[in-house]
């Protein structure tokens, strides 16, 4: 099956774990095995055989997507049971061991009845590990959604003018993205202002800008099935001091952290840089710095792995990762600044470039 190259890898790990057959239902594995969304579960053997289970919807779709590839397509129709399809195929190929990345209670339940608990094999991390690398194709599309990405922020950048509204610069910059190709948007775009600058996962709203406010603007885009994710904060007016104190603290913890990003560093380390940066600064991290300085993206925004305290994984080539350290004052306001990176042997590259500083314009 030349056509879905990443199936053999799920051959392989069928294989190498001696198991008969795998049962993907992760919507996202799917994708990332055979590049195609809809279907509803995907069965995929060492022997090279593979079945991908589609609803009447995604019927006309998954024949065009599947033509010539050796994957058979199994209509699911109306009134016809999911599992029993599945347990029918597993039957016809004659399974006793099967591996699984995440189940629905009631089907696991069928197939430990079926099957018994020594025939199942959770194989979530085994796709973990494969997603986690990206390979030339993945990259490329990552660096297309940053760069549509890069697109929104710059609309996002000169619409920093009192009496804006956060949700109607979030809306110019979802148009800005979907104009230059975003198929979706990975997550709820955050343009957070003033005091709710100070909430990571903040709710746009309806609030006016209002001069001397931070506005943090936390952004993805999505490219053929793959995501960009990066944020920076900017400045409604003039800045008071304590503002551009905290943005250069936080500023310098995210350079510092991503110069410490390179294959076969490991993860909490590069996230120490940023916090003990922070907490030299006069800061406490576990106050101020609340989440970890960030994750893997590909096919989702949140993937494996993550860079934070205590995650003794070390980076690999191509792995996708984000750089994103913040301080946040309750009441006051808050700061954070991202970037989606690559990670290479020898260092990084930045895959969202777009200026630092709260006026870019400015200050470039």
């Amino acid at each position: 099956m030349p056509r879905f190259h990443r199936l053999e890898k799920a051959e392989a790990i069928a294989s190498e774990e001696g198991l008969d057959a795998l049962i993907i239902s992760r919507l996202s594995n799917i994708f990332y095995l055979t590049d195609f969304k809809g279907g509803s579960r995907l069965i995929s053997s060492p022997d090279g055989e593979a079945f991908i289970l589609v609803g009447g919807v995604d019927l006309t779709a998954a024949k065009e997507h599947f033509s010539g590839s050796g994957v058979q397509i199994v209509h699911i129709k109306i009134g016809e049971k999911l599992d029993d399809l599945m347990l029918s195929i597993l039957n016809e190929l004659g399974v006793r061991s099967i591996g699984y990345d995440e189940l629905p209670l009631g089907t696991y339940e069928r197939l430990i009845e079926r099957f018994g608990a020594d025939g199942l094999k959770d194989v979530a991390k085994h796709m973990w590990e494969l997603r986690k690398a990206k390979d030339k194709d993945e990259v490329a599309r990552v660096r297309k959604a940053c760069s549509i990405a890069v697109k929104g922020m710059e609309v996002a950048s000169e619409l920093m003018e009192p009496g804006r509204t956060e949700l109607e610069v979030v809306g110019e910059v979802e148009r800005a993205m979907r104009r230059a190709g975003s198929e979706e948007h990975p997550f709820n775009l955050i343009v957070a202002s003033g005091k709710n600058s100070a909430l990571p996962h903040a709710l746009s709203s309806e609030k006016p800008f209002k001069s001397g406010d931070l506005v943090v603007v936390d952004i993805g885009a999505t490219y053929k099935g793959y995501v960009s994710d990066m944020t920076r904060t900017f400045i409604v007016g003039r800045e008071e001091a304590w503002q551009r104190d905290i943005y250069d603290i936080v500023l310098r913890a995210q350079e510092e952290a991503r110069r410490a990003v390179r294959a076969s560093v490991k993860a909490s380390d590069v996230d120490a840089v940023a916090r003990n940066i922070i907490k030299r600064a006069g800061y406490e991290p576990e106050e101020v710095f609340v989440h970890s300085l960030g994750h893997g993206l590909g096919v989702e925004v949140h993937e494996p792995p993550r860079i934070g305290p205590g995650v003794e994984e070390v980076l690999g080539v191509g792995y996708t990762i984000t750089i994103e350290p913040g301080i946040y004052l309750p009441g006051k306001g808050g700061v954070r600044i991202e970037d989606t990176v690559l990670v290479l042997e020898d260092g990084h590259e930045v895959l969202t470039p777009f200026p630092y500083g709260l006026r870019p314009r400015e200050e470039a």
